[in-house]
Formats: C-alpha cells, structure tokens, sequence
C-alpha cells in the first residue's frame, strides 16, 4: 500500500500540502489541518477553539451563513469539521471533478471568516447546549473525571468544549483575533487524497492556497510539565446504570511512537476478540464483567493507557485484582507466540482498512503531520510488523508495572 504521499510541497508561506493519489476513487477529500486545538487555550477562554469552528460556518464576506454548506451539497459533496485538545481540521469530500470549484469555498471559509455578530450569540447558545448534553452524558463524565483525575493542572484535565463561564465572556472581536493569531499558513496543512493525479492535487492546491499568508504571528503558550499521580476515587453517577471500574496509567508522548504502537499491542492482547486474556477471563469464563476495553491514546503530550470494565458491584474487587494480575504477568512473563501474531495481524488489518477511503487516508496523514511528524505513518506501519515479544515487554515493564490509578464509578 502506499504509506508515503506522493507530493509534498512547503507553500512560500509555510503551508504544507500533501497530495495522496488513489485512483481508484471518484471522490476526492481535502482537508486543512491546524496546529491549534484547546491544549494551548489562555486558560480565561478554554474552549475557544471549538467555538471558533462553529463559528467560521458562519461564513466570509464572500460567503454568507450557509452558503458554503449549499454549494458544496448541491454538488453532492459532504463537509465537517472537528477539534480536539492537539488540532483542529475541516475538510470536505467532493466528486473529484468538482475538486478545483469547492476547494476555493473550504480555503475562503477557513482562512477568512466573518465571525458575523449576527450569528455570535446564537451559535454560543448551540455550544453551551453542547456543553449541557454532554455534561449529562455519563459517559462523557466519566472520561472527564479521568483526565482531571490523572492530569491536574496540564491543559488535557479540561473539556474540549469549555465550561459555560468562559464562553459567555468571549467577544466576537476577541475570538477574531484568535483566529488571526492561530491560523497562521506555518500552522497548517492542506491533505488532498482520491482520484486525481499528484500534480493535479497539488496544483490545485496551490493555485487556492498560495496567496495565503498570516496577519501576525503570536507564540503558543508553554503547557505546564506533566507530574502523573497515583490515586484512587470513587463517584456515584446519577444516570449510570452499570458500574464501571477504569484502571488507568500514563503513556509516552506521540515522539515515542515505538513505545506507543507497543502499547496498543498489549491493548490488542488484553481486550480484544473473544480469545484476548482479560476478555476470556473475566467475561467468557468467570461472568464478571458485561464489557471489558482497553486503549492507548497517542497524543501530543503524554496519553493514558487505560483498562475498563462494566463490573456488578459485588465483582469490582476481584475483577480488578484480575486486571492487576494478568498486566504483571505480561510484565514479567513470556508472551505467546500466537497470542502476539494474532495481535499483529489484527493491528496490521486495522491499520490497512483504515486508508481505504480518502477521507480516512486524509485522517491519518493529517494527524501525523499535524500532532507528530509525517514520517510516523511509514514508521507506524514498519513498527507494526517489527516490533518483539522482548520490546513489548520492556514497554509494559516500563509503564504498566508501576502503580496505575484506580477509578470507580457507581450506578446508584
């Protein structure tokens, strides 16, 4: 499979494009990463980031309110956009005829918006109504509780979203300049993915983007170092209705990418498919747990590795002196062979599957090049099929033999 685009050209201005063919597409997805996300929000405005990308929908002096949306759905096309604590990105996936016509609209709309009074106070009604579904969303508590429980003071402990007092005192003009501070082309890159050739896609790209260049340039604000903590709390939920038990321990950096690809090999020999040892054990064999995951986040800054189960109360103690076992024998004993290569082609299919489209193609290119560097996906992929049993083990000695901390949520 091709793991390296076939174009990649550093605009005058400091954008980047990267131009992945896939012939066999009809569509083409562009997508226009930033290097902006509410990991590096002045604390007095988290969630600025989020409501920014509400906000440039709003349109241009070019495009009124919902005009852009119009244009490229009239062609059939679909668009989106989505922040995180790392970046920001919106993107469109258009017939690839269409390519040259509806990229100028994305480029117009990301990189000038109006942010229109008009539409300021009403769109802050949208997110704060966000912000109230998803604090009433167990779920999203639940993983909330966990960031501010393991992250203190760094910026990931906080909501994407922002909290309602923040966002009640931003001002259109201040969210403006904003923009003009973060959105700068050095900040950005466009990934252009489907089926048109790599000069195309990058001509294309050019002939939208070029004139592009930033208003100011304003240095993002040093997030504080990470002191992890070793804990354990308890919280009733109110509208929970399976305990949950989640045993969590931090993570490398996304620069540690061998140790990271390392620990979603364990995640794989722990939680999933039927045969994996914490699902055979706890929910196969001894009935304890509804549902058993795991996961590693690879992030900017440190992620969390985390184990959680849907446990009755009367099996949390055991169910978790199980997961505090079976992590230590992992640290101390030899991994089956097949347990290993069964996890290898398993993460080897889901690396694959997961470029089959441009949309998907344009969401691992543009992670990687945003949050990490370009050359991680190559190396994501070469990690995959390199990485031992021994390697393996150093990682989970290094990171899981340690204390993790224990959260449990109660239903009441």
């Amino acid at each position: 499979m091709q793991l390296k685009p076939t174009g990649v050209e550093v605009l005058p201005s400091g954008l980047t494009l990267l131009a992945i063919p896939q012939p066999q597409a009809a569509v083409v997805t562009a997508d226009l990463w930033v290097r902006s996300g509410a990991r590096t929000e002045p604390l007095a405005y988290q969630g600025v980031s989020h409501f920014l990308e509400h906000l440039i929908f709003k349109g241009t002096d070019q495009l009124p309110p919902g005009k852009f949306d119009y244009l490229v759905e009239a062609r059939g096309g679909v668009t989106n956009a989505a922040t995180s604590m790392d970046f920001t990105h919106y993107y469109i996936t258009v017939a690839r005829e269409d390519l040259a016509d509806c990229l100028p609209l994305l480029a117009d709309l990301v990189c000038n918006p109006a942010v229109p009074a008009t539409e300021f106070d009403a769109e802050r009604l949208v997110v704060l109504e966000e912000i109230r579904r998803s604090n009433d969303n167990p779920d999203r508590q639940i993983y909330q509780t966990l960031a501010r429980t393991l992250y203190g003071d760094h910026p990931y402990a906080r909501p994407v979203l922002g909290e309602p007092e923040n966002l009640m005192a931003m001002t259109a003009d201040w969210v403006r300049s904003f923009h003009r501070a973060r959105y700068q082309p050095e900040r950005m890159n466009l990934v252009l993915a489907g089926g048109l050739p790599t000069e195309t896609l990058l001509a294309i790209g050019r002939e939208t983007l070029g004139a592009f260049t930033g208003s100011e340039t304003v240095e993002l604000p040093e997030t504080p170092r990470l002191n992890p903590v070793t804990t354990r709390v308890e919280h009733t939920l109110a509208r929970l209705q399976q305990n949950r038990l989640l045993i969590a321990w931090m993570g490398p950096d996304i620069t540690h990418l061998a140790d990271s690809i390392a620990l979603e090999f364990i995640s794989t020999l722990l939680t999933t498919g039927r045969t994996s040892t914490l699902v055979r054990l706890l929910r196969e064999e001894k009935g304890w747990v509804r549902n058993i995951n795991s996961y590693f986040s690879v992030q900017h800054d440190p992620g969390l590795f985390v184990i959680g189960a849907q446990v009755p109360g009367i099996h949390l103690a055991d169910t978790e002196q199980v997961i505090r076992e079976e992590v230590q024998r992992l640290c101390e004993e030899p991994i089956p062979v097949d347990q290993l290569e069964r996890a290898r082609r398993l993460l080897l299919s889901e690396f694959v599957f997961g470029t089959e489209t441009p949309s998907q193609t344009c969401a691992l290119y543009g992670y990687y090049s945003t949050v990490g560097q370009l050359g991680q996906v190559q190396e994501y992929r070469d990690l995959l099929v390199s990485l031992d049993e021994p390697q393996i083990q150093q990682v989970a000695r290094q990171y899981l033999g340690r204390n993790p901390s224990v959260l449990t949520f109660l239903a009441p």
